[in-house]
């Protein structure tokens, strides 16, 4: 039984990093933002973006030199794909002092080895959560499948957001925290503190989430299920992102409590963040949770639809007196959300649907989980409408990811405005629009003179190997059997809920 769970995670595993690898999108500033700093660390040795600057908008200026804006959390960690893939693959150094690129190979690289593979451990998680409630492997298996591929989580996989990094980083440590604790799991506590701060070090939005996934310990400690001493430890991990995030501002702006959103140097941007509300954040505007919710522009029920079932699904953990993993994944959600709501910029500017809600989907998809295990009639209704919605989200996020996924906020309906029509070739490109019609891809590079030679209204067919490859896929990972050695445990993995 256990090498059946191990197969389905590691092909869920598979399936997803490779339909990440599929795509390469373009540039954009959210992203070169945060992959100029890494390649001024890499390649130049210095925490300024100096000469690189041109390749994004999304920029600190501080006593004449340039910085990024963004916190440094993610642009460290993809310093090591990026200098293993540097080393290994002789790729050179970003020039200095050039006109903005759309494409640079390393791009590539970095991001498949940052937001690519943390989405496809995040959706492996999922699957262990659902374990953990009791749902067969082939329901696990839909699960992170459905979070994998039939919401945004799928185009932030392929760009170098901080979204599906911090996602990832909170998802571990509330899987970390949700196991029983006993003597001998310092280290696994002591991660779950590094992994919660350094969410907040990619992006610090998500800090409510942190401090959640804190209270929840201190529960934990009070019910006896970690020992008081996990608290310190839990703070011991939290305390090294947190130093490298005040050493990089002491570093780079000479105070460990200064940022670049203090520094802005486009004005639209420092209009709202600065000093005093670094965020942007003000009193939650109530009148957007509907348009953020529900409606093709930044719908959160319609960009990922499987998540309609998180609501029965709290309902059954609270049901079923899992408090802890109800309240979390309730509260973190929430906290999203009501950040989402209080910030300016609420639409998220270019994307895919609801951009800046795209952490709470972990959070959310646990509480599908919890739907997912429900008995009798209950649970194959449930089951029919997951399957139901996570063919339709993959669809829609196909149809976005092969556009390159990202349409701009004035945009009142990108699917109908903008998507469809270039999937069609009924329309010509928008104005604003930077490259080709279809974002790159595997068959686009390999095969590019026979892409190229197909009518406007075949241009599609370019996507087909990738839906070959995830059908395949998929048929394997449901009909993997279970192992029929004698004695093999067929009993969920209980968490400490």
């Amino acid at each position: 039984m256990e090498r059946a769970w191990f197969r389905t995670y590691f092909g869920v595993f598979v399936i997803l990093i490779g339909s990440y690898a599929y795509f390469w999108h373009s540039r954009d500033w959210n992203t070169s933002s945060r992959l100029m700093l890494t390649y001024a660390l890499v390649d130049y040795g210095r925490i300024s973006i100096d000469g690189l600057e041109n390749q994004t908008g999304d920029r600190a200026n501080f006593q004449g030199r340039f910085y990024s804006d963004k916190l440094p959390g993610y642009p460290l960690l993809a310093t090591v794909p990026y200098a293993v893939a540097a080393t290994v693959g002789g790729l050179p150094s970003h020039p200095l002092d050039v006109p903005a690129k759309a494409y640079w190979a390393a791009d590539y690289w970095i991001t498949l080895a940052t937001s690519g593979v943390l989405t496809a451990f995040t959706a492996v998680m999922l699957a262990a959560f659902a374990r953990g409630f009791g749902c067969g492997r082939r329901q696990a298996a839909l699960l992170a499948l459905a979070y994998g591929l039939a919401t945004p989580a799928y185009v932030y996989a392929t760009l170098a957001y901080g979204h599906q990094t911090s996602a990832f980083a909170l998802t571990a440590s509330f899987l970390l925290l949700s196991r029983r604790g006993d003597v001998g799991n310092t280290l696994r506590v002591f991660l779950a503190g590094m992994l919660a701060s350094a969410a907040s070090v990619v992006e610090l939005q998500v800090g409510p989430v942190s401090a959640v996934l804190g209270f929840y310990l201190i529960g934990q400690c009070m019910a006896r299920v970690w020992k008081p001493a996990a608290i310190v430890y839990f703070g011991l991990g939290a305390l090294g992102p947190a130093l490298v995030l005040l050493t990089y501002n002491e570093l780079a702006f000479g105070n460990p409590l200064d940022m670049g959103y203090f520094h802005h140097a486009t004005a639209q941007f420092a209009r709202v963040h600065n000093r005093e509300n670094p965020l942007g954040l003000r009193w939650p505007d109530w009148g957007l949770a509907a348009p953020l919710l529900r409606g093709r522009y930044r719908g959160l029920l319609f960009y990922a639809p499987i998540v309609v079932l998180a609501a029965p699904g709290w309902v059954i953990l609270f049901s079923r007196r899992w408090f802890g993993v109800a309240a979390v994944s309730l509260a973190a959600a929430l906290a999203v959300f009501v950040v989402n709501l209080s910030y300016p910029e609420w639409t998220g500017g270019w994307s895919t649907g609801p951009r800046l809600l795209v952490p709470l989907l972990p959070f959310a998809m646990i509480a599908v989980a919890a739907a997912l295990s429900a008995p009798g009639r209950w649970g194959k209704a449930f089951l029919v409408v997951a399957v139901g919605t996570t063919l339709a989200g993959g669809v829609l996020m196909l149809l976005f990811q092969g556009v390159g996924g990202r349409i701009p906020q004035d945009v009142a309906d990108p699917l109908v405005d903008v998507v469809w029509p270039l999937w069609t070739g009924v329309s010509p490109l928008p104005p604003w629009w930077i490259g080709p019609r279809f974002t790159r891809n595997l068959t686009s590079m390999g095969l590019r003179l026979m892409v190229g030679r197909l009518l406007d209204a075949w241009q599609w067919l370019q996507f087909v190997p990738l839906v070959v490859f995830q059908t395949a896929g998929v048929a394997y990972l449901f009909g993997i059997e279970d192992d029929p050695t004698p004695g093999a445990s067929v009993k969920p993995v209980r968490p400490a809920y």
